[in-house]
């Protein structure tokens, strides 16, 4: 009877900033998408996740706004302690994103 050979676990390189940022945001997108409370989408553990990784994350987050759409916007709240959407735009999904993206512009984030 053979024994079975033991190898070691190849080494595990540990993930980049961007590519954890992507896995905990798609798992957060397939956990919230088809709901409509943005404070159940915002206590979700990724997403809290998501806000822990701090200022180093707010390109990426910046830039996933951009492209998908997806809301950020109490995530980026939390990590930078800004909130550059006017009080008439408050609610107001395209204005809240405009008012961000340049937001990100004048602070001189490029993503």
């Amino acid at each position: 009877m053979a024994s079975a050979s033991t190898k070691p676990a190849p080494a595990r390189i540990p993930e980049t900033l961007e590519e954890k940022f992507e896995r905990l945001a798609a798992e957060w997108q397939a956990a919230v998408a088809h709901l409509s409370s943005s404070s159940k989408r915002e206590h979700h553990p990724a997403y809290k996740e998501i806000i822990a990784l701090g200022p180093p994350v707010v390109p990426l987050l910046l830039r996933d706004l951009e492209i998908n759409r997806r809301h950020w916007f109490a995530a980026l709240s939390a990590i930078t302690g800004a909130n550059p959407v006017a009080e008439p735009d408050a609610g107001n999904i395209l204005k809240t994103t405009e008012s961000w993206l340049q937001w990100g512009k004048e602070q001189g984030y490029q993503w």
